[in-house]
């Protein structure tokens, strides 16, 4: 077997640590929102941030046991993914800060927005280091999945009138 790109394996970690800084963000700012439409969004987002997560861990696993992209279907199928534990919120700190100075629905989302595009940046960017076709497919799905959170939040400031 060909030992899997480091450059690959970086990006799936930095991937990683953003879908884990979205989540604790999101249920940060949803305990946090009385405004029940935005509070569910926040959930909404949250549960997603959590499924990229275990995505983007299982295709870090698979990648260094077996040198095998899974398929995104194929992973949320499966039993036992990789849970977000509490001591992650720690590491995050600084982002638990943010979200506790956000004083309207409009810094919130704006945080939230800002967390959006610099993941999807990320993921449109990891395309292009891979060079199978199934690593590809699982970055632009990510990016794509980033991609529609950006909008959800765009037309959310819009409601706001930001």
């Amino acid at each position: 077997m060909t030992p899997v790109n480091q450059e690959i394996l970086s990006a799936l970690s930095s991937g990683i640590h953003s879908e884990v800084a979205s989540y604790v963000f999101y249920i940060a700012a949803a305990k946090k929102t009385e405004e029940g439409e935005l509070r569910n969004l926040l959930e909404k987002l949250a549960l997603e941030e959590k499924q990229h997560f275990q995505v983007l861990e299982r295709q870090h696993d698979s990648l260094v046991r077996s040198e095998k992209w899974i398929s995104t279907a194929d992973i949320l199928k499966q039993d036992g993914l990789p849970e977000i534990s509490e001591d992650m919120n720690q590491s995050h700190k600084a982002l638990l800060d943010e979200v506790a100075a956000a004083t309207t629905p409009t810094a919130v989302l704006d945080i939230a927005l800002r967390l959006e595009i610099e993941a999807r940046d990320l993921f449109a960017k990891a395309v292009d280091m891979v060079e199978s076709e199934e690593g590809k497919k699982v970055f632009r799905q990510l990016a794509g999945f980033e991609e529609g959170h950006v909008k959800l939040i765009t037309q959310m400031k819009e409601q706001y009138g930001a």
